[in-house]
């Protein structure tokens, strides 16, 4: 059984998001762009002191996305034909969707990376707040073969020390959200960067009159503008190491994750005790 990860619960965001609402009006909305959205993202994601993320640019196509999951879905759809590999520790929507559509998936605990295969990994690794410990083989091997990955930022802006580095051939997808960090379960705001011209359920709405879900992508670039990543991420930091030192965990690359010990088994997921400590850090 996987544990969920609770959002933060951050007071300043929560009183943020409250104003947003009560001054959002049709008028605004409608004349909220795409390219408006797009651009308040690409902003946000490079601008960062404690993370690195290399050949944004190259990731040419953007589009809103209800959180991360609805990328999932796209992108295990558009390799119809290819064996879909994650790995057991990650998140459990890849083996959900892979059912739902007959998809023949495959640990990647449980076979060598193979030419016809599809990736998806996430970044920061939610088994264990870090990177997956075989990150940069299993990326040399599917440039190799040509294998597409998928890339799930999900813990962007709770994470620092990472490089993100979708310059590599077979990173073909990248999708982030504020559910972790702003608080966007109740919302939904994504985000997600293809490398090639996509046409699925995310992207079609843009092809005409510029439609997509202007109340969450407005809502997401008012808090972007808002709160900066190192703001969130230095909010926390000190308060995250603090927490584990009190809990006898182990931190990691994540702020609102920690590794704990053998005692600890409810928490364990995939090879890891992952623990999620955001309910002692929000507030």
């Amino acid at each position: 059984m996987q544990l969920p990860h609770d959002p933060l619960q951050t007071p300043e965001i929560i009183e943020h998001i409250d104003q947003v609402l009560a001054k959002m009006d049709y008028k605004t909305l409608d004349k909220f762009t795409a390219a408006q959205f797009e651009a308040d993202w690409r902003k946000w994601l490079a601008d960062s002191s404690h993370n690195s993320i290399l050949g944004l640019d190259g990731m040419k196509h953007c589009a809103f996305c209800p959180g991360t999951t609805d990328a999932f879905g796209e992108f295990v759809s558009r390799y119809h034909d290819n064996r879909i590999r994650v790995s057991r520790s990650d998140f459990i929507i890849t083996r959900v969707l892979s059912k739902a559509y007959g998809r023949n998936l495959c640990y990647l605990e449980d076979d060598e990376l193979r030419a016809g295969d599809s990736l998806i990994i996430s970044v920061p690794f939610s088994g264990n707040g870090a990177m997956h410990p075989a990150f940069d083989r299993i990326m040399d091997t599917c440039d190799g073969l040509d294998i597409p990955v998928f890339i799930d930022a999900a813990y962007f802006g709770i994470s620092h020390g990472i490089t993100y580095d979708l310059t590599r051939p077979c990173v073909k997808d990248i999708a982030t959200s504020l559910s972790k960090n702003f608080v966007g379960n109740p919302l939904r705001l994504g985000v997600r960067f293809t490398k090639d011209l996509v046409d699925d359920s995310i992207t079609i709405a843009l092809l005409g009159a510029n439609i997509f879900d202007k109340v969450n992508g407005y809502i997401s670039s008012q808090l972007l503008h808002k709160f900066p990543q190192d703001w969130l991420i230095e909010k926390y930091m000190d308060k995250s190491k603090t927490v584990c030192e009190r809990l006898n965990l182990k931190p990691t690359n994540t702020l609102t994750l920690a590794i704990g010990d053998e005692s600890m088994q409810e928490y364990k997921r995939g090879d890891y005790i992952r623990v999620c400590i955001s309910n002692h850090l929000s507030g």
